[in-house]
């Protein structure tokens, strides 16, 4: 993962977004929860240079921060001015619940399984960094937060199944470019169907999350005993 990433190749984010909202015109569906949904995420885009500003000022800690700000806290506040829900129901109904964990957390490591051998394979041998590996486990959790909490669990509610499990696996791999013309692809790709996959199970994030950040973490450790 590329911490210095400039708003252009996020911009990508904006396309799968727009099924939704073609797809709640065409069936004649409420159109403010899909309309708020683009605008979050072309939010996402506008402000995504404040990961390259805050990473400079500390690389680790900087990049979650600005992460956290753009993947999490908008969405909340997205959710909540629609919804006017409180914190709690906003938290359950985007996959942050005890209802549903066990299975979750389990399906999220048959998942990461998959993706780290997958991942292993197409990956170039990189220095492993304990500290940092760390903390990119943990900032998983915001790109979790909104492709399988905000852009698939809520979006669900709000359209289809197929548009959302659309919509929350196109915004992933296009917000990934730099694995474009690479075998990383690969993985990127499957990440996304799997951990959809679970979170639709499931209807928790927990899972998802557990296996992303496993993704970043052992694939690395791997490769570099190899």
């Amino acid at each position: 993962m590329q911490v210095n990433l400039g708003v252009f190749p996020v911009a990508l984010l904006v396309i799968p977004v727009l099924l939704p909202l073609i797809y709640n015109l065409k069936k004649g569906k409420e159109l403010k929860p899909v309309i708020a949904i683009l605008a979050c995420s072309a939010g996402v885009v506008v402000l995504y240079p404040l990961t390259s500003f805050f990473g400079r000022l500390e690389p680790a800690f900087g990049y979650t921060l600005a992460k956290f700000i753009l993947f999490a806290l908008l969405p909340l506040i997205t959710v909540f001015r629609i919804e006017r829900w409180d914190l709690k129901s906003i938290f359950s109904n985007l996959g942050i619940r005890s209802k549903g964990l066990r299975k979750s957390v389990s399906y999220g490591i048959l998942a990461a399984i998959v993706t780290i051998a997958v991942t292993v394979l197409v990956a170039t041998p990189s220095q492993f960094d304990l500290a940092y590996r760390t903390i990119m486990f943990f900032e998983a959790f915001t790109e979790e937060f909104f492709f399988r909490g905000f852009l698939f669990l809520y979006l669900m509610r709000k359209t289809d199944p197929k548009i959302a499990y659309a919509t929350s696996i196109l915004g992933f791999i296009l917000i990934h470019p730099q694995h474009f013309l690479s075998p990383f692809l690969v993985s990127t790709i499957t990440q996304a169907i799997l951990l959809t996959a679970v979170a639709d199970k499931t209807k928790n994030i927990t899972g998802p999350w557990i296996s992303h950040g496993l993704n970043r973490f052992f694939p690395v450790l791997i490769r570099g005993m190899i």
